[in-house]
């Protein structure tokens, strides 16, 4: 039995699966998706080259199941704010989806960047993002039916919630990987990457300054002001 072998046979049923998904997130980390195939990602998880055609029929099979386990944690990042008040509970599902782009920026471009693409024939990650996105529009569904939001089409105000969080955690991706390339003191010098790092060192301040925009009231906010305690 060669090295290869013996170290495909050390998995359990389901792990290389799971092996591959972790292998293609830091390879594409080092070095991006532009040479990624099924067989360096074999070669790198130390298992023979045909052994992950068992779970994926191609590159972009993969990088699809990547991109759905992203919107699977991050639904489950969602779903995970128990708040009665629809303000909190908008304000904590941003912050959420601010956090797990921060934490998972492989997953989060592959999720909304332009890799992936057309998301036609990936039944399961369609699945996923969908599961995704209704977890914050329940919450601005019942924002709007207290009236805690203001009137506004749902899916008018999905969308500008969405751009909302979006363009904030672009902003904290953009500021993170401009910080591991200059020296603190040089960015600062440049007005747009010291915008950058103001809403990357303080995002929750950014969000309850969108958030004024949506909310019926304010004032609202001022019991998440313990978030903006600076002002």
């Amino acid at each position: 039995m060669n090295a290869s072998q013996h170290s495909e046979g050390a998995y359990h049923h389901g792990d290389l699966r799971t092996a591959l998904l972790k292998t293609c997130c830091q390879h594409i980390a080092r070095e991006g998706t532009e040479g990624l195939s099924l067989r360096a990602l074999a070669r790198e998880a130390g298992v023979s080259p045909t052994a992950p055609y068992r779970h994926f029929d191609s590159r972009q099979a993969l990088l699809a199941a990547l991109a759905t386990e992203g919107f699977e944690e991050l639904g489950a990042a969602m779903a995970a704010v128990n708040a009665d008040d629809p303000v909190r509970a908008l304000f904590e599902c941003g912050m959420a989806y601010v956090r797990y782009a921060e934490a998972n920026p492989v997953k989060y471009h592959l999720m909304f960047g332009d890799v992936i693409g057309d998301f036609s024939g990936h039944d399961e990650l369609i699945i996923a993002a969908c599961a995704c996105y209704e977890r914050m529009e329940a919450v601005l569904a019942r924002g709007l039916e207290c009236g805690a939001l203001r009137k506004a089409d749902l899916r008018e105000l999905g969308g500008t919630a969405w751009a909302m969080v979006h363009g904030l955690a672009g902003l904290v991706l953009t500021a993170q990987r401009k910080a591991a390339l200059m020296p603190r003191e040089e960015m600062l010098e440049i007005p747009p990457l010291r915008a950058q790092h103001a809403v990357a060192t303080a995002p929750e301040r950014a969000l309850l300054r969108l958030m004024e925009g949506l909310v019926a009231d304010p004032a609202s906010l001022a019991s998440l002001g313990d978030a903006d305690a600076s002002g």
